[in-house]
């Protein structure tokens, strides 16, 4: 009999199956990875472990459902790092025949993947080199200040400070990273893309995420939905397009007066220092109030899987207006439900939905496209209908889990150069 095949993934975030466990508080976070990992840990012949970067203070471990779970202590500027010697413990500990990290943007990744010198395989996610650009949703500064708007102004002072302390200095760890890669794991042309611009030695593969359960066992219908109440996924920074839906809902409110929009996440503020004041969150209040939505705009609050399902599954219509993504995952969860879904034409959103068949499509950062947008599905209930069947069959067969499982194994082979799950 051969020996077990020993996986390390590396992820940014503690996955809420382990939480518990290991004496950390849990979040609604990285639900798409906990369904990946627990397919792969059934898998005969592999041994699965998972390191996470954690608020701890030493290295811990604890087994879970045959899943051995480290949580690797923060440190550095943000926490966004670790130290040497608890990656070489964990690396002395798991013995991995892989290393399996998931994503770039952090220097943890890139700490990790230098202290191994084994196969090493990098999942994109979002790559910030290409996100640089987009950074500041397409705000301005010059008009804010023409405007005379003092919170804005005070707001986008921030937001710029935040870039360029904050931001800009984690560019080049993140080409370090990826150059560290020999094999590269993607699942949108614009992440294919990124990975050949910054290594174009490494060797791409494709493998599509497998989405929260939740989402598969609820259906979207027009009946039972809120009408003219839009779903936006994250308020969190500006390159979510928030205020792109906010000049869309005050023109589409004309037609339909009760047009809203629900907000995954906290409101804005509600964390308190200086969040009040400077940066995105603060520019969105007062943009909010400037436009006197006040009473159209809620914020839910953060939400499990099963909730965010209900909440999504309750509205008309789900937007995604972000200037830039890889592969939005409320786009796919969307889909799942069955929604009408309208979505800017940026990053890696065209390959997961056709303009006019499964979605609708706009250019980012135009509120009047995409208003025209939705006021289409508010008034013709058999296109919302035709989308939100349509897109419900992209995304079956996109995010299908034994589908992605398979794909993700196919790569382990092709690394390996041994069978996987035999």
């Amino acid at each position: 009999m051969s020996a077990p095949l020993r996986i390390l993934w590396a992820v940014n975030v503690p996955l809420p199956a382990a939480s518990e466990a290991l004496g950390l508080a849990k979040t609604p976070f990285g639900g798409w990875l906990s369904t990946m990992t627990q397919r792969l840990a059934q898998v005969p012949g592999v041994q699965l472990s998972v390191a996470m970067r954690a608020p701890v203070p030493d290295l811990r471990t604890a087994e879970v459902d045959g899943i051995r779970y480290y949580a690797l202590p923060e440190s550095g500027r943000g926490g966004l790092d670790a130290r040497a010697g608890d990656c070489a413990r964990l690396l002395a500990d798991a013995k991995p025949d892989l290393l399996h990290a998931e994503g770039s943007e952090m220097a943890y990744t890139r700490r990790l993947l230098q202290a191994w010198q084994g196969p090493r395989l990098l999942s994109l996610q979002g790559v910030i080199n290409g996100i640089e650009p987009h950074y500041l949703g397409g705000l301005a500064f010059a008009p804010m200040l023409a405007a005379g708007r003092w919170r804005q102004v005070v707001a986008m002072a921030g937001l710029l400070a935040n870039k360029r302390l904050r931001f800009m200095p984690r560019l080049r760890g993140e080409r370090e990273t990826i150059a560290l890669a020999s094999h590269i794991m993607g699942r949108t042309p614009w992440d294919r893309a990124q990975a050949w611009a910054l290594n174009p030695d490494a060797q791409y593969h494709h493998c599509a995420r497998t989405l929260r359960p939740a989402f598969r066992a609820r259906r979207w219908a027009v009946a039972d939905c809120e009408r003219h109440a839009i779903f936006l996924g994250n308020s969190a920074v500006a390159l979510k397009g928030v205020h792109v839906v906010l000049d869309a809902l005050l023109l589409l409110r004309r037609q339909f007066p009760s047009a809203r929009l629900v907000i995954a996440g906290p409101r804005p503020g509600t964390g308190g220092g200086l969040r009040r004041v400077l940066g995105y969150q603060a520019y969105l209040l007062d943009r909010i109030a400037q436009l006197g939505l006040q009473a159209a705009v809620e914020f839910t609050g953060p939400l499990e899987a099963e909730a965010m399902a209900a909440r999504m599954a309750g509205c008309h219509a789900y937007a995604m207006a972000s200037l830039i993504e890889n592969s939005p995952n409320t786009l796919g969860e969307a889909m799942l439900l069955g929604m009408p879904c309208v979505s800017s034409h940026a990053g890696g959103a065209p390959g997961m939905a056709r303009d006019e068949e499964e979605a609708l499509f706009f250019r980012a950062g135009d509120p009047v496209g995409l208003a025209w947008r939705l006021q289409r599905i508010f008034a013709s209930d058999a296109l919302a209908g035709r989308l939100g069947d349509a897109a419900h069959a992209r995304a079956v067969q996109a995010h299908d889990p034994e589908r992605n499982l398979q794909d993700l194994l196919a790569a382990y082979r092709a690394i390996l150069g041994r069978e996987v799950g035999a």
